[in-house]
């Protein structure tokens, strides 16, 4: 999105026998693992004492971790060579993000259609099956089906997470023993294609400007009882993230000191309206259907005032429409009697 944050990596191995892939100490950064990609790849393993019991938890289990600075969305990660060795290994991978006390479910998709929690969990063509699956894996976890190369695409999967997230875990274990199997061998996965969006910077500024009174009218007015004011809401969008659709909502309480005016904004300017919106470069629109008011200090939003000025009307509410662009300001204006 044209901007940078850094973010860190750190791993947590708990009961591996060896932390060596074909001679590569790991973690290591490099083309062991590539799925045919000339990229370097964050590749982790090794040999795990023992078969792994629960992915989920710390035994037995390589976890990688990305920490954020800040919540980051659209977080997305491709996790390369997830597949199965009989009397070896069958990779066994979760991925979790969190933000705070709550934690999420990626979703996570494969190169040949496949996709967790609505399906379909298995392809020919795959390497993997993705949960919730025969092996009692959750929709948060994938379990190696078949051979892939470490150069194939065939143990891809691709996670994303819609959620703003502080943190990803990517979990790596070696599924438990089934019939027939009294080995637990060498195995490895690799990390690629890493990417995020920031989340938006919004801010919001709150000014009045004098309209007229019953002394001067609208010649040089103060704000005086009886007089009219403009109210001015300042949004921007200080960061390179655009706001998602549909989620700029404003809110906003008129004091028991002015009565909210449903008329002409601008009396005999050129607006018709009884507000003044100013789209500058957000993309945003706004119409009469825009805005709504409260009767009720902001519990519903259902009240239709009466035309001219309305003391019932407490509070306003204002949702234009669309996704408001990075790097970008609006302006709404209303206007109220000083009683």
């Amino acid at each position: 999105m044209g901007q940078t944050l850094n973010f860190t990596s750190s791993f947590l191995t708990n009961d591996l026998a060896s932390s060596v892939i074909a001679g590569v100490q790991m973690p290591a950064i490099g083309t062991l693992i590539n799925n045919d990609n000339a990229s370097n790849f964050l590749v982790v393993g090794g040999i795990f004492n023992k078969r792994t019991a629960d992915v989920s938890t710390n035994t037995t289990v390589v976890v990688t971790t990305f920490t954020f600075p800040t919540p980051v969305r659209d977080v997305t990660v491709t996790a390369s060579d997830i597949d199965f060795t009989s009397n070896q290994f069958r990779d066994w991978f979760m991925a979790v993000g969190r933000n705070g006390a709550s934690s999420y479910v990626p979703a996570i998709v494969t190169p040949f259609g496949q996709a967790n929690v609505t399906g379909p969990f298995t392809n020919a063509s795959s390497s993997l099956m993705l949960g919730p699956n025969s092996f009692a894996a959750t929709a948060a976890q994938a379990v190696g089906t078949g051979a892939s190369g470490n150069n194939s695409n065939t143990g891809d999967i691709t996670l994303s997470f819609a959620q703003p997230v502080t943190s990803v875990e990517l979990r790596y274990g070696n599924y438990p023993l089934q019939a027939g199997e009294t080995v637990t061998g060498q195995q490895g996965i690799g990390f690629s294609g890493v990417s995020f969006c920031p989340m938006p910077v919004v801010t919001i500024a709150k000014i009045t400007t004098p309209w007229s009174d019953p002394q001067n009218g609208t010649a040089n007015p103060k704000l005086i009882p009886g007089g009219d004011l403009i109210y001015t809401l300042t949004v921007a969008n200080a960061n390179t993230s655009p706001v998602d659709l549909s989620t700029t909502i404003l809110t906003d309480p008129i004091p028991a000191t002015l009565t909210f005016y449903n008329g002409d904004i601008d009396d005999a300017g050129p607006l018709t309206t009884n507000f003044d919106f100013n789209a500058g470069a957000s993309g945003l629109t706004f119409a009469a259907a825009n805005l709504s008011y409260s009767n009720n200090g902001g519990a519903s939003y259902a009240y239709t005032p009466a035309a001219g000025y309305d003391p019932a009307v407490n509070a306003l509410r204002f949702a234009p429409a669309g996704s408001m662009a990075a790097n970008s300001s609006f302006t709404i204006k209303f206007r109220a009697r000083i009683k």
